[in-house]
């Protein structure tokens, strides 16, 4: 090899030729140099390639066995030129879009369209993608792709030499006013988001198959499709991406193979972790935190809770903001910015803390007619019964069943948001309260709890709490203790009655654990039990009168 000169790119993404040096490549000089002639020079407006530019970037493929790509728009302007160290292509940090066709050289003579290149091709709705094959002799044939509708044609050149005699142009041209008629063509705005799960497990005693099996089931729930799930055991999280760079690699790979638009961590990320994953991955990261909040989002009906979601989201973002890039630079100085100015990050922190505020103080409010209402329960003397649980185990549904009531029920996380409360008589002697309360779950964000104090206060403030367990979930004890915690942070302090439910999916069990402690085995579906539980919930709530 002809070590006259070296060309630099980054580390497992493509770039522009010029950019930051991270490993460096020997070839020849004259190499570099006659491929850098070639940017932002224009073709001959009949040709799909410029000949000249091929040969060298097959020269470049051959010599240092990396991928040589070149983006050309409709003009025949060479808009970008990029070598890449890896098998795949990322143009995360390249000016793309529709009017763009990107050729690239492949080594190893094999210039099949790779699912990453239909991927691409999808993604960034280039005109076409061309693979070249290069061996010892130059380059061999070559595969274009173009996107028709939704599916992708191809066309096979036996020999990437004679490539502008296949009016490549004129095919180019039509598919493109075919695809503008098309009126069912490919509309990203309509399709499901699709996801990948990434979880690094920190804590040794962390389950990664149930908490990414939750993150799904939360996934699930917000209408998002879960194409692939990634994890990494880690002694600590890597304090730029939390996984490993290596990992960070098999994520960024996995987007483009599986054409995933976003990515969902099931560990708390800050601001700036957000914004590293996103520049290194190219599509848009959120956390567990973020995906909650949005089912809540979705899932509130009232008022109150509309505020609660409010809240809890400005609360979970003010921490985030630190980290965020886009949205520093400062404002001129002049009236209300004289000295040393203000950014518009610290402006956009003081409007959140601004509606934060206001928000509080509207929930504030609604703690007092709560409190009101508490008060004119206690002079009618009647008891108020709290259902609690994990998301999920069936509290809406055995709400349902004891006041033949048609609340929203349905097997998925977060069914039910806002809380309901009811007359329930248990015998023609006891009237009770019953209020169905939001579910608990795994690593809840504290934002969450603090957002809906006026809400849980139900829960702190009932006689009586009906802990409801899903007994077929192989979890449930752990799930128990996530109620338990939550339910000591709140400061609920009621006698608890644990109904396991769902036993109709487990009729054989027993677990001498629970025997000395208030428990009753019930089916909501089935109707099993049910008037066992009224009696033990008469017994309770008299018991402590």
């Amino acid at each position: 090899m002809d070590k006259l000169g070296k060309l630099t790119i980054r580390c497992h993404y493509l770039y522009k030729l010029g950019g930051d040096m991270k490993i460096e490549f020997d070839f020849s000089q004259q190499l570099k140099d006659c491929l850098m002639e070639y940017e932002d020079k224009r073709c001959s407006k009949d040709d799909f390639v410029d000949m000249g530019l091929l040969k060298v970037m097959a020269q470049i493929t051959h010599r240092t066995s990396l991928q040589v790509g070149a983006l050309i728009d409709r003009k025949g302007v060479v808009v970008s030129l990029f070598v890449s160290d890896k098998d795949y292509i990322d143009l995360a940090e390249i000016n793309t879009g529709k009017g763009l066709r990107l050729i690239h050289t492949v080594p190893n003579e094999n210039s099949q369209l790779t699912n990453l290149d239909k991927a691409t091709l999808k993604k960034y709705g280039f005109d076409c993608i061309c693979a070249v094959g290069v061996s010892v002799n130059g380059v061999t044939d070559a595969n274009v792709g173009m996107l028709v509708g939704k599916e992708i044609n191809i066309t096979n050149i036996p020999n990437a030499l004679y490539i502008n005699k296949y009016g490549l142009l004129e095919k180019i041209d039509q598919y493109s006013k075919d695809n503008n008629k098309d009126d069912n063509s490919f509309d990203a705005t309509t399709q499901q988001q699709r996801a990948i799960l990434v979880m690094a497990e920190i804590e040794k005693d962390d389950d990664v198959t149930v908490d990414l099996k939750e993150l799904e089931g939360l996934a699930n729930t917000a209408g998002i499709k879960v194409v692939n799930k990634i994890w990494q055991k880690r002694s600590k999280p890597d304090p730029k991406y939390v996984i490993g760079e290596g990992k960070l690699e098999e994520i960024a790979r996995a987007v483009k193979l599986d054409e995933a638009d976003m990515v969902i961590f099931d560990n708390q990320l800050n601001g700036s972790k957000i914004n590293n994953l996103e520049l290194a991955l190219g599509v848009k990261v959120i956390d567990r935190s973020m995906l909650i909040l949005d089912i809540f989002a979705m899932r509130a009906k009232t008022s109150e809770g509309k505020l609660q979601v409010e809240l809890a989201q400005l609360k979970n973002s003010l921490p985030r903001l630190a980290g965020l890039s886009g949205t520093e630079g400062r404002f001129g100085g002049g009236v209300g910015m004289r000295g040393p100015g203000e950014t518009k990050l610290e402006l956009n922190k003081r409007v959140v803390m601004d509606k934060i505020l206001k928000l509080e103080k509207q929930l504030k409010n609604v703690k007092t007619t709560r409190e009101v209402n508490r008060q004119n329960r206690r002079y009618s003397k009647k008891k108020t019964v709290a259902i609690v649980g994990y998301t999920n185990s069936g509290k809406s549904t055995l709400m349902n069943l004891l006041t033949r009531e048609k609340l929203y029920a349905k097997d998925e996380l977060f069914a039910t948001l806002d809380t309901t409360t009811r007359n329930l008589w248990l015998d023609k002697n006891t009237e009770i309260l019953l209020v169905d309360t939001v579910g608990f779950i795994n690593k809840l964000p504290h934002e969450f709890i603090d957002a809906f104090s006026s809400t849980l206060e139900e829960t702190v403030y009932a006689d009586l709490l009906i802990h409801v367990v899903d007994l077929s979930d192989p979890h449930y004890k752990k799930q128990m203790e996530v109620v338990d915690e939550v339910l000591k942070k709140i400061g609920a302090k009621a006698p608890v009655l644990t109904v396991f439910n769902k036993i109709d999916l487990v009729p054989d069990f027993e677990d001498d654990e629970f025997k000395s402690k208030n428990v009753v085995y019930i089916s909501a579906k089935n109707n099993t039990n049910v008037e066992q539980l009224k009696q033990s919930i008469i017994k309770l709530v008299n018991k402590n009168s």
